[in-house]
Order: C-alpha cells, then structure tokens, then sequence
C-alpha cells in the first residue's frame, strides 16, 4: 500500500474518533468539510528558487466541544501541487514534479460569542506528508503547525458556515542540547521553517450531539 493510501485513512480516522463522542449525547460536535486556495512561498536553494504551484485545497475536520467556547480540533488538509525550479543566474524555469500535500494536525478552537455569528481563532500541530509524483523521489515527512481564524456562521440549529484564513508553517528541526547549572537543567530545541504556505477556505459544518456550549468538562 502505498505512502497516500496509507495517508487518506486519516481522515476515516478523524470521523471513527468523532463518533465515540457524539456516542455521549451531551457533548456537541462539529463535523465540517471546506475547499479554498492555497498559496507557498518560493524555498531558496542552491540552484536557485524551487516553487511549489498555488493550488485549490479541500479537507475535512472535527471541533468537539471541551467546555464554552473551547473546542479540540482534528484537522486533515489535502491539495495536488506542482514543483518547478527557477534557476540562477539564468532566470530559466524547470518544471520539476507533481506533488500531493497532505497535512495532519489536532489543536484547539477558541471561538468568541455565543450567537449564531462567532468569529473564533484556531491553533494546531501535527504533520506534514509531501509525496513527490516521481519514482526517483522519496516521500517527505516535516513536523507542521497551524494558526488562523475565521468565522462560523449558523444557518440552523444543526448546519451552518464556516470562512477561515489559516497559515500552515512545515518545521525542520536542526539540533537540540541538554544542559545543566546551579538552577537546573533543561532542553533546547532549534527549527525553522524551508518556507510558510497560507490557505483561504470556505466550508459547511453539521452540528451533533446534546446540549450546545457546556460550561466545564463536568458538563459533558
């Protein structure tokens, strides 16, 4: 089975873990699917500037609602992109590969209000699958998070809207150091990102499960 079969049974995941949830009626949960545009940054190398295509993307997710106005957030986003390289000092662009993104991630949903309009902000981590279209290439997997916000919109008491603006930011790790003094000892980690791609998405939500917006986890 291949790198992507094993990649699109996340997003049977993400609904199998919902369903244990809405098995408890008293706890609400969002089920959401969404298309957009996704755009990357250019990702400077030695040869020159590789670019990966700005393409539509689509995903699905799941909110579950922890207490009001929070919620925990299973997150799979997915676009069919193209690599080409622009060469130094030429200018001359090279189309390199196709390429599949798919991003993998769980976090918190903070959402401000309680009417049917509530803007709300959201934050994830997770990880990042970019599988090459080409035999000689090898599927690469970064550590990722993802920041944004956005809008829900409720149309009914069970279905509404949701806009988002996100930005997903792929990590490469380069070193980490233990270390120990008089006050203790600790941990570093360094990273950085190749390069930042940003989403614009459109979506519809349905809502389920009991009693909306509990108060505290003893509501659920």
């Amino acid at each position: 089975m291949s790198s992507v079969q094993h990649s699109m049974s996340i997003p049977t995941l993400i609904f199998l873990i919902s369903f244990l949830f809405i098995n408890d009626v008293s706890a609400q949960t969002e089920i959401f699917g969404f298309g957009g545009y996704m755009m990357t940054t250019s990702i400077p190398v030695r040869e020159g500037d590789l670019q990966i295509k700005d393409v539509p993307d689509y995903g699905l997710g799941v909110d579950i609602t922890m207490r009001r106005g929070i919620q925990l957030e299973l997150l799979w986003i997915s676009a069919q992109t193209h690599v080409k390289i622009k060469r130094y000092p030429s200018g001359f662009t090279e189309d390199l590969f196709d390429m599949n993104v798919h991003y993998f991630q769980v976090g918190g949903v903070w959402e401000m209000g309680r009417g049917k309009a509530r803007p709300f902000g959201a934050f994830t981590v997770g990880a990042t699958l970019f599988d090459a279209k080409d035999a000689t290439r090898s599927d690469e997997w970064l550590a990722s998070i993802t920041f944004g916000g956005g809008g829900k919109f409720d149309l009914s008491k069970s279905i509404g809207i949701r806009l988002q603006a996100r930005i997903l930011v792929p990590l490469i790790f380069s070193g980490g150091g233990l270390w120990c003094g008089t006050g203790g000892c600790g941990v570093s980690v360094g990273s950085y990102t190749p390069f930042v791609q940003f989403d614009l998405t459109a979506g519809v939500y349905i809502t389920l499960g009991g009693r909306s917006r509990p108060k505290s986890f003893k509501d659920l």
